[in-house]
């Protein structure tokens, strides 16, 4: 039914684009919750303080889901050797896919069995953003 003799660096590219689109998509998850804390936050004192703590604790945990999506989908993209992730990066992406606690106040942190571990939320974006713009350039 299908060629299986396809060119192989047209199926590595293909599926390099796939990852491509797919970290394109949950970095927009990301930023759209990042987003929408900075609107919880806005509301303190207009709403009610347990529906907003609610929203919020919701919101981390929608956070902490699509930053793992994240993290995951570089990881497989270095393990393809689609990109490098300098040791700092990893951490912090390891950090976050271990997680057994995760809180977010205008700063990233994190829990595990190694205890609290700060995150440097600002560079894994920068990073990601990097990857995309690069690839939407040399693809």
């Amino acid at each position: 039914m299908y060629n299986k003799d396809g060119d192989d660096m047209e199926k590595r590219e293909l599926k390099k684009m796939c990852y491509i689109e797919a970290l394109e998509d949950s970095l927009i998850s990301v930023e759209m919750v990042l987003n929408h804390l900075k609107r919880i936050e806005e509301k303190k004192g207009i709403f009610e303080e347990a529906i907003l703590y609610k929203d919020y604790t919701k919101s981390v945990l929608d956070l902490e889901l699509a930053l793992v999506s994240v993290c995951i989908l570089l990881r497989k993209m270095s393990e393809n050797l689609f990109i490098t992730i300098d040791n700092e990066l990893r951490r912090d992406m390891n950090s976050i896919i271990h997680s057994n606690r995760f809180d977010y106040q205008d700063q990233l942190i994190v829990y595990s069995q190694k205890g609290r571990e700060d995150v440097d939320l600002n560079s894994l974006m920068r990073f990601c953003k990097e990857v995309i713009s690069f690839d939407k350039v040399h693809l």
